[in-house]
Formats: structure tokens, C-alpha cells, sequence
């Protein structure tokens, strides 16, 4: 069986060398399964969880002081243990444990799980980020686009990009009241949509009410119609809630090759919600026209309008394309696929 090793406050020592790995992840996804299922020959296991642990950190947001004490530490026990791999599951713990990592001489390989920028860096922040991503040696990414995306933006070799479908859990949402009541479909906002598209097409629809979900202090930039009903800076369980009764979730986008949130996708497929979303390379891993969604012409507000409207008034279709969803996500979306991952990792760096 595994060794796991769980050292939150420093290094366990163990009896040999055993094939060592370090995971750095979010408080958010517990790999601590891990060790009780691959357990397929011995191997030592550090998790080093970014739980925030005093009032500064609970509350200082940026820079995440979690993030970077966490990542810190996760460094030293690579060092300390002659770690065979370093594996962490968010962009910030993989930026901080790549930076300590090339300042402390520390070569390992790091690989990068579930790695999402929707933004890139300029100036002297992009020169950093290039200079210290490019010691990562391998990146899981959510769509083929953006192994494209990131190769070209950071200048990394595509080589080094891999896509696995996402395959966080959802909560369980099923016995909370509705916050919105009645029929409805939803958006919650994100970057890189077309808020534009999206109010131009709403408003050819007034008998459709729509739920905009919104951070706090996000401006749309273009005035909502009056079935319009916006939700701002709410709880991610709130956002939760609003998809979960929708009739479905409405995804408008712009870029062909930028990130978009496939989060967002799974989590809906897994509610049994079908959507609406622009026929672009980003979404063709999770979006299939008349399979699971309907898809319509990026940037035409008419398109959009005619998507919305065509699953509105149908319900069998709405129920039926959810209900693809939720099959989809179930052989591609499910706790498998992580396990499936590291299975592979192990194999491949011969652990």
C-alpha cells in the first residue's frame, strides 16, 4: 500500500527513500484520496493545503499570503525529501512554486494541474510570468484551444501544454429554495464575455427573464432591459443556487481561443441544465450543437436571440439536451478523470 505522509507543520521523516510526491493545492480540492487509490506500489505523499491561517491571510486577497506561505513550504519539502514531483492544482500556487523553486535552485518535476489564466500579463509582470512558467514541465489545461492559447502567449512549447476535461465536484444544491422565483435563464459573468451580444439579443426578448450574475464591481458597459435582473458580488452557493433552478445557462463569448469557463459548463451539465453559448474552438470540448447545447454565431445579437428563444419555448429539448449533459460529464467530468491523471503522471516520470 501507499505511504502517505500528511506534514502540515514540517517534515515526517520515513524508513528508505521512497518515491516521493508533493501536491500543493487549494482548500477547495482535497487530493487526499489519492494515496488509498493508487496504490499500486509504495510511494511517499506531502499535501500541502493553502488554508488560510490567521485574520491577515483570511483577509488580504492580493496578494494571496496562503498561497505564498503554502507554496513556500511545499519548495522546502521538495527540497528536504528529494521530492520526484511536484504537482499543484491552481495558477497563483503554481506561479509561486515555480518562482521559490528557480530562487532556491530546487529542480523537480513540476507539473500544473487545472492551470487557468484568462488574462496574460504585460510589461515586466509578462517577462516574470514567461521567465518563471517556462520552468514548469508539464501544464493540464481544460480545452485543446488553450494549449494554442498559452504556447503562444508565453512562448512555451505546445508540447508542453495537455488537456484533460475539468473534473471538479459540484456541491449539492438540491434541497435549498430558489432565491429567484419563477422561469428564468441564466448568466453568470466572467471575463471575456460579450455583454454587448448578450443585451442586444436579450432585448428582442421581453417575455424571457434573465438573471445576470456579476462580481461585485464588474461594470457591463452597455444598458440592461428591463427583464434584466442583475446579481452582483453574491456567494459562490448563490450563484450556485440561480443555475440550479434556471431553465438554462446562457454563455456569451467573443474570443475563439481565449479561456473560457468550463467550470461554468460542468457545473451545469452536472445539474442537468443544457446552455446556450457562441460556436467557437474554446467550447468544442464541452459544447455540442443539438447534443447537449445550442450553439449560435459569435457576436450576432439575431443568432443569440434565436438560440435563447428556440430552447425557451421547447422544454422537451431543454430537458433532453440536460440530460446529454449530465451523461457527458459523467464519462468525461467525473472524479475518475483526476485519477485517471495521476495515474498517468505516476507512470510517465516512472513513480
Amino acid at each position: 500500500m501507499n505511504t502517505p505522509v500528511f506534514s502540515p507543520h514540517g517534515v515526517i521523516s520515513t524508513t528508505g527513500k521512497l518515491p516521493c510526491i508533493v501536491c500543493c493545492t487549494t482548500p477547495q480540492a482535497d487530493w487526499r484520496w489519492l494515496p488509498q487509490a493508487l496504490n499500486d506500489k509504495p510511494r511517499q505523499w506531502h499535501f500541502c493545503v493553502a488554508t488560510p491561517l490567521n485574520f491577515l491571510e483570511r483577509w488580504l486577497q492580493h496578494p494571496n499570503l496562503a498561497a505564498i506561505r503554502t507554496s513556500w513550504r511545499a519548495i522546502r519539502l521538495v527540497q528536504r525529501n528529494r521530492a520526484d514531483l511536484l504537482v499543484t492544482n491552481h495558477p497563483t500556487l503554481t506561479f509561486w512554486c515555480a518562482l521559490f523553486g528557480l530562487l532556491q535552485q530546487v529542480s523537480v518535476e513540476h507539473v500544473a494541474l487545472g492551470f487557468y489564466r484568462p488574462r496574460i500579463p504585460h510589461g515586466l509582470h509578462y517577462v516574470l510570468a514567461q521567465w518563471v512558467y517556462s520552468s514548469v514541465s508539464r501544464f493540464i489545461v481544460h480545452s485543446r484551444a488553450e494549449r494554442q492559447f498559452y504556447s503562444e502567449s508565453l512562448g512555451i512549447p505546445c508540447g508542453r501544454f495537455e488537456m484533460q476535461h475539468w473534473s471538479h465536484p459540484t456541491p449539492d444544491v438540491s434541497l435549498t429554495p430558489p432565491l429567484v422565483t419563477g422561469e428564468y435563464i441564466c448568466v453568470i459573468s466572467d471575463r471575456g464575455q460579450d455583454h454587448r451580444t448578450l443585451m442586444a439579443a436579450i432585448a428582442r426578448l421581453p417575455e424571457i427573464p434573465l438573471v445576470l450574475v456579476t462580481p461585485r464591481g464588474r461594470a457591463i458597459g452597455v444598458p440592461l432591459p428591463p427583464n434584466v435582473i442583475l446579481q452582483s458580488g453574491i456567494t459562490a452557493t448563490a450563484r450556485l443556487n440561480l443555475l440550479k433552478h434556471a431553465r438554462f445557462l446562457v454563455l456569451p463569448l467573443r474570443q475563439p481561443h481565449q479561456p473560457c469557463d468550463a467550470a461554468m459548463l460542468v457545473t451545469a451539465m452536472r445539474l442537468g441544465k443544457t446552455f446556450v453559448t457562441a460556436n467557437l474552438p474554446n467550447v468544442s470540448d464541452y459544447a455540442f450543437h443539438n447534443s447537449n447545447a445550442i450553439l449560435y454565431d459569435a457576436g450576432n445579437p439575431e443568432s443569440l436571440a434565436n438560440a435563447i428563444r428556440e430552447l425557451w419555448q421547447n422544454v422537451i429539448q431543454c430537458e433532453i439536451l440536460g440530460e446529454n449533459g449530465r451523461e457527458f460529464v459523467s464519462s468525461f467530468c467525473a472524479k475518475k478523470t483526476t485519477h485517471h491523471c495521476f495515474s498517468q503522471l505516476l507512470t510517465r516520470h516512472g513513480l
